[in-house]
């Protein structure tokens, strides 16, 4: 499995799959996390699994040394074109017919790229799809590009970003008992324009008035912390709104469990692991449907989903989860289940029989542990099609 940099989440399906006792793993990383990855609160988790790092002095030929060396092994590489190393893995796999899968998500829409570059990396992309043996896109956003570069459907299956399952306090109420009556809405995440903070902030400040134990609590940093700090002060907020700075990824969850709701407004995200996070301690989510993970939330029964950018949808979805108070436990209940079935734990033996159905050695194609049994085509072809609704 080539995984660019070690990650918290990463890491914990990747002990999982070792538990299965049904793969020989071996992780190849491209390189060890960067500097603004680590102040993010990430840390090299690398325990529980065999692995090796790149030649930091030429990765590009080490890659292709290892792919010559392992051609005989199922290859799951991430991505295609953004780690040059793994290019040249994907080209070498290509050309000498081994056996090999793509895991990626759809790139960001709103990144500019030149015409050049694009055809240069659909040409690519295509000849890397058509010799592939499966493809694992994260999300529908992911199923739909892949199928843009020609991927079948019988060898694609529907993945994402997934942790480990909670401790079962996940399904308690809050662990603060200083003041049961404070409702605590967080955001977890960069502080970055793409993360659509500026939009909570409109669609939030009206609702304080309403509701006078309402706080919004704002983890993370990033290049727009302090333009969000100034609309913050500027709309007269900051008793109500406070910055908690990076926390280590090992302590989200247990700052999550004293939150009543989890926003992630993005503008785009390929997938959005907080949503993940939220549902593992049992807390319901608001989720703009530029997210990846919005595939994960049935609205009304462990969160919403609003049409991204549109702060009066996002207001309305607020709205309905602070006046109906009464559907909070049911919610919770809800949220938890759906991170049973999204858990690393769940997820390993789904990607173990997708791995035996590539390679022919099981007849039925596995359904993703949280799509419901029988909507699996259903989930994706809404998701497809709320994408093509949302292409400008």
């Amino acid at each position: 499995m080539w995984l660019v940099v070690p990650s918290f989440y990463q890491g914990d399906l990747l002990r999982a799959l070792v538990a299965t006792g049904e793969l020989d793993l071996e992780v190849i990383f491209a390189r060890p996390l960067s500097d603004d990855r680590i102040e993010l609160g990430w840390k090299n988790d690398v325990a529980g699994y065999s692995y090796r790092f790149l030649n930091e002095k030429n990765r590009i030929w080490d890659a292709v040394r290892l792919v010559w060396s392992q051609r005989e092994r199922i290859h799951i590489v991430n991505g295609m074109w953004m780690e040059p190393s793994f290019a040249a893995a994907l080209a070498t796999l290509a050309a000498i017919g081994s056996t090999y899968a793509i895991y990626s998500e759809a790139p960001d829409p709103s990144v500019s790229r030149s015409g050049a570059k694009k055809l240069c990396t659909t040409v690519f992309g295509r000849m890397i799809v058509a010799r592939a043996s499966g493809f694992f896109p994260v999300s529908h956003f992911g199923v739909a590009f892949f199928r843009r570069l020609g991927a079948q459907s019988q060898n694609t299956y529907p993945y994402g970003y997934f942790r480990s399952h909670a401790s079962p306090l996940a399904n308690s109420t809050k662990c603060n008992d200083d003041d049961q009556d404070r409702i605590e809405i967080a955001f977890v995440g960069q502080v970055v324009h793409r993360k659509g903070i500026d939009l909570l902030l409109d669609a939030i400040k009206p609702l304080f008035g309403e509701h006078p134990t309402l706080y919004l609590i704002i983890i993370g940093m990033g290049d727009s912390l302090e333009s969000i700090q100034r609309q913050v002060e500027s709309l007269g907020l900051m008793e109500r709104i406070s910055f908690e700075g990076v926390l280590p990824s090992d302590q989200v969850l247990s700052r999550l469990r004293n939150a009543d709701l989890l926003v992630l407004p993005s503008r785009w995200d390929g997938w959005g692991i907080v949503i993940n996070e939220a549902f593992a301690v049992g807390i319901p989510v608001v989720v703009s449907n530029r997210c990846g993970a919005s595939e994960l939330v049935r609205d009304g029964i462990n969160g919403y989903v609003f049409h991204s950018e549109d702060v009066m949808n996002l207001r309305s979805c607020l709205q309905r989860f602070l006046r109906n108070k009464e559907d909070w436990a049911g919610l919770r209940t809800a949220s938890a289940r759906t991170g049973e079935r999204i858990s690393a734990e769940a997820i390993a033996p789904y990607l173990v029989e997708s791995l035996k159905h590539m390679v022919s050695n099981v007849d039925e194609s596995p359904t993703a542990p949280w799509i419901q049994l029988g909507e699996a085509e259903s989930a994706v072809g809404q998701g497809l099609d709320r994408l093509s609704s949302e292409r400008p």
